[in-house]
Formats: structure tokens, sequence, C-alpha cells
């Protein structure tokens, strides 16, 4: 028995001296984890505790788990792979199609909100919340105060116009705006932006803005629009539209119009990646209309192409649902539209 176990003992250490690996459990792939936070839409942003959250692999098993009472949720140990985050709670609507890769040993984080169930008796009259945040480019993204903003509503005889000025943090908000669709300026110095938004009943639009413009107002806070050598450039648009839910789908065969003050200057549609191009725009003020069968129709969205733009802007609905966003870079322009289905 003493010779079976040195004959064991020396042969342990045989393969431990040759470099022969080992199987290890710290070698094995733990899978991926993804984590998140969910909040409903209303004004006060509530984080939703008891909701069931289930994670869907491409093969078709389910992980679930829960949020806990701040509205936070972990599920870790799944394979690497593609996922359909859905989410359930009692008195909420449910939000399915998520879309989530998953790498192992990565953490995924996945911030989602959920809209209170309908009741017959609410009264779709209440106002909404448009909210905005300026950052400077010129300062490496810090806040921008004294921003302009104007919000001016498109339907009726008289339609509101509200004003404001973003403060020292770079936050303007106006609250009880009666639901509806809305043209937004953004001012600062001589630098000017354009953008639609929309407002529902009860529930809060997030806009975010980034201009490449000082503090002070010196000469060189004079666009660059204004420099001669930009005179005859000609801007192009890289268009691209996605479904506002979950999914955020890409849109093919949706019919895209740019008009300007007088003629129509485009008309295509997307292609089966959800994208359109527009080359040879000049510097101005343009219209932008969307059309696809079964989905909300967007008319006359306005658009500011300058020429050597160095701005971006974001306007996101019920806190993760993309309506509309504009990256400007030199001469090229990236747009991306959020339709919702009827």
């Amino acid at each position: 028995m003493t010779r079976f176990r040195l004959t064991f003992v020396l042969m342990a250490f045989a393969i431990l001296s040759s470099g022969i690996a080992v199987p290890e459990d710290q070698n094995t792939p733990k899978g991926g984890t993804i984590i998140g936070d969910i909040q409903d839409t209303t004004l006060l942003e509530n984080y939703l505790g008891g909701v069931r959250v289930v994670c869907v692999n491409a093969d078709g098993a389910e992980f679930e788990t829960q949020s806990d009472k701040n509205g936070h949720f972990e599920r870790a140990g799944l394979p690497a792979g593609q996922y359909v985050v859905n989410i359930y709670k009692p008195g909420y609507q449910d939000r399915l199609g998520k879309l989530v890769s998953v790498i192992d040993d990565g953490q995924h984080y996945v911030p989602l909100t959920m809209n209170i169930s309908k009741n017959p008796d609410d009264n779709s009259n209440r106002g909404g919340v448009l909210r905005f945040w300026a950052y400077n480019r010129a300062k490496s993204g810090g806040p921008m105060e004294g921003l302009e903003i104007i919000i001016t509503g498109t339907v009726g005889v008289d339609p509101p116009v509200v004003t404001g000025i973003s403060g020292a943090h770079g936050l303007y908000r106006s609250d009880k705006l009666p639901p509806g669709t809305y043209i937004v300026t953004l001012i600062k110095n001589d630098y000017s932006l354009v953008c639609p938004m929309t407002v529902q009943a009860s529930r809060i639009t997030d806009a975010r803005v980034f201009l490449p413009i000082p503090d002070k107002n010196t000469d060189a806070n004079v666009p660059q629009t204004q420099e001669s050598e930009w005179s005859n450039v000609k801007n192009v648009i890289h268009g691209r539209v996605l479904v506002m839910d979950p999914s955020h789908a890409l849109l093919s065969d949706v019919k895209v119009v740019i008009e300007d003050a007088n003629r129509i200057v485009f008309s295509d549609t997307t292609n089966a990646d959800g994208e359109y191009e527009c080359r040879g725009l000049s510097a101005g003020r343009y219209l932008i209309s969307l059309h696809k069968e079964g989905y909300i129709e967007k008319e006359g969205m306005p658009l500011i192409v300058m020429n050597n733009g160095n701005h971006a802007l974001g306007v996101t609905e019920e806190g993760m649902f993309v309506s509309y966003a504009v990256v400007a870079d030199g001469s090229t322009f990236k747009l991306t539209h959020g339709m919702r289905k009827q």
C-alpha cells in the first residue's frame, strides 16, 4: 500500500514538472452578466421593484430574475450570445424585445422603462415635460450655461411658445406642456440648432445637445459656416430610420422626402438596412418627412444644415427610445429617426 501511494505521488510530481496543463475551474468561461435599473415613464420616474426580467437566448432558453425595491436587477451566468430581454409587472405594459449581446465575463448595463397600463378614466390632456441638458464641446463636455431655448407648438390657431435659459448645470426643463409636436430652437451666440420633439401626457422627453462654443462672446464664436472658403461646400446626409420599441429594428422602405422653402430636393426610400443618403445640400434650412404604412408619419421635421458643422443632438422618449438624433462632422451629417407603430 505504501509503495502504491509513493508511485502516485511521483506520477503527480512528474505531470506538474513537465508543464502539462491540468484543467481548472477558473479556466472555464463563467458566462456574462446583464444588469440594469427599471423606472416608470411618469414625471416622477419612479424605480420599480418586483419586475419580472426574462432573458431569452437564440435557442429559446430563458433565464429569469427580478428587480429589487430600488428597481435594480442582475442576472449572471449567461452563456455568450444574443439575448432578448423582456420585462413584466402587473399594472404596467410589457416591454418586449430589448436586444443585448453577451460576452463571457462581460457586464452589460441595460436601463429599462415601463409605461403604466392605460386606464379608460385617464385624462389624456395632462401635460408632459421637455427636458434639456446642454454641454460645451469647447470645454471637453462641460455643462453649458446660458443656452437660449425656444419651444414652439405646431398645432392650433395660437400655438404655445415657451422660452428659457439653461442653468449652471446646463439643465433646462419645461413642465405641463400640452401633448403634441413641438419645434425647439437652441441658440448660443451665433450658433443655432432646430429639432422636433414630441410631448406625451404625463411623460418626459429628453434632449442632450453638444455645441462647440466658447463661453465668452468673442470673434471666435462666429460659426465657421460664415467663412468664405466654405461658401461652396456641398453637404451629405447619412440617415437611418428605426422602430421606437425595445428592438430598435431598422426600417426599410420608408419614404424620405427633404425639401427647402421652394421645392423637394430629395425623395427616396430607405434600403434593407434602414438607411438613406442625400448628397449635394447647400447650407440652409430644410424639412424632412417620413412615411411608411403601419407607422405614424413624421411630417416637416426641421433641419439646419451648416457648412463645417461640429455639434451633436439626441432626443429620447420614455427614457430609452431614440426619436431624433444628429451628429455633424464637417460637411457630413449623420441622422437617426425613430418611428412608432400605429
